[in-house]
């Protein structure tokens, strides 16, 4: 499938300023490059965070419109006790929660008619399949991305952390955790998860790997099909 691209931004209120948030959205189109026609049809919607833009070409590969934002990067310990963790980390806390309610803005924004500089997207938008893609903070962010909003349908997240205080709160949606079986911070996530919840330990995965992983599990979630976890190499 043909790949094309586009850049732009939003000026994002936040308090009482704006903020300048730029985004690069990939989507199959009818010729490869920047600016080409889109595609004829409605495809899924991804949000990627904190992910290379060939990522973000390869999930527009698999037929979706992929939106890639960059957030701030944050690291932290890996969690042993997610209440006590949660207390001693108020600032990464915050900042996850700032970076959700960007993206939400962004999605929203995404999804509405009237923006002039996404307006042409909107219309090849199915809302109804929305999914979140994150690594590292990207993957905290997409994790209560999937928890906080009923316009998120599924979420994949490569991750040792949640960092918000919905880490307890389980989702009937599906989510796909991935993380390193040295730093099994997304073990207590899982545990609590209803149902759809697949938990995948292995060494590090390279973006490139993560991705495809992650291409496979929306396809499968989107068309409510069961998804088959790889055996970890």
């Amino acid at each position: 499938m043909l790949v094309g691209y586009l850049d732009s931004f939003y000026a994002l209120p936040q308090l009482d300023q704006q903020v300048h948030c730029p985004w690069r959205a990939y989507y199959p189109a009818q010729k490869a490059g920047a600016k080409t026609p889109i595609a004829v049809g409605q495809f899924p919607l991804i949000l990627t965070l904190n992910l290379p833009a060939s990522c973000g070409a390869s999930l527009a590969t698999a037929g979706n419109i992929v939106c890639q934002l960059q957030l701030p990067a944050h690291t932290a310990p890996t969690p042993t006790d997610y209440s006590h963790w949660l207390a001693g980390q108020p600032q990464l806390v915050a900042a996850n929660k700032q970076a959700v309610k960007q993206s939400l803005l962004v999605i929203e924004r995404l999804l509405a008619p009237q923006q002039v500089n996404s307006a042409h997207l909107q219309a090849h938008i199915q809302p109804q399949h929305i999914g979140v893609c994150g690594d590292g903070f990207g993957g905290s962010v997409a994790l209560e991305l999937l928890r906080r909003s009923h316009l998120i349908s599924a979420a994949s997240a490569a991750t040792n952390f949640l960092a918000s205080q919905k880490w307890a709160q389980a989702t009937t949606k599906p989510q796909l955790l991935v993380q390193n079986a040295a730093q099994p911070g997304l073990t207590p996530i899982f545990k609590r998860a209803r149902k759809r919840a697949y938990l995948y330990s292995a060494a590090p995965l390279t973006p490139a790997a993560f991705t495809q992983l992650s291409a496979t599990f929306f396809a499968a979630s989107f068309a409510h099909h069961p998804f088959h976890l790889p055996h970890p190499k």
